[in-house]
């Protein structure tokens, strides 16, 4: 017959038996950011892993406490927040005036035919030399982009085929047939 060992002593020495369990802090997370803070054992266990944590983590319970000290004394509303919200909508509609025709000697607001057109444009040319038109200096960055995309147009619907220019122009020369 084989004995097994009882597990646990006799009554009598169970009696006598002192057992000890010691737990000691190895360490515990951050109070703010969560990370572990080891504990070396010596004073008291640290609550934050750093000097800008403790900050934060106090500016927090200061922050509550304040606000709690102000909803007993009633200064703060503790009520939803009510929002009035404006809208205004502006739309504006550009009409174009009516053009007025003028008589045939009186020269038209808007040239009609190539004559006109070249009388119109030597007449700002000569407003540009010697006018009040040529001294305001600031508008002249202005006309020369509106006349550069105006006579762009033109330009590109009249280039020129390589066959059709003279022999030793420059590209602008028509060879005459």
């Amino acid at each position: 017959m084989s004995a097994e060992p009882d597990p646990l002593p006799a009554p009598a020495l169970r009696r006598r038996l002192h057992m000890r369990v010691d737990e000691r802090l190895e360490g515990r997370s951050c109070g703010w950011c969560g990370v572990f803070v080891a504990y070396s054992g010596r004073g008291r266990p640290p609550s934050y892993c750093s000097k800008s944590c403790r900050n934060r983590a106090w500016e927090v319970r200061s922050a509550e406490a304040r606000l709690q000290r102000d909803i007993a004394a009633g200064t703060v509303r503790t009520g939803p927040v009510r929002e009035v919200i404006r809208q205004t909508v502006v739309q504006t509609r550009f009409v174009p005036a009516p053009r007025e025709s003028a008589g045939p000697g009186e020269g038209s607001a808007v040239p009609a035919t190539a004559q006109q057109w070249l009388a119109q444009l030597a007449e700002l040319a000569a407003q540009l030399r010697e006018g009040e038109l040529g001294r305001q200096h600031w508008y002249h960055a202005r006309l020369y982009n509106a006349m550069i995309s105006t006579l762009a147009r033109p330009a590109r619907a009249h280039q020129l085929r390589p066959q059709d220019r003279k022999p030793g122009s420059r590209g602008n020369e028509v060879a005459s047939i």
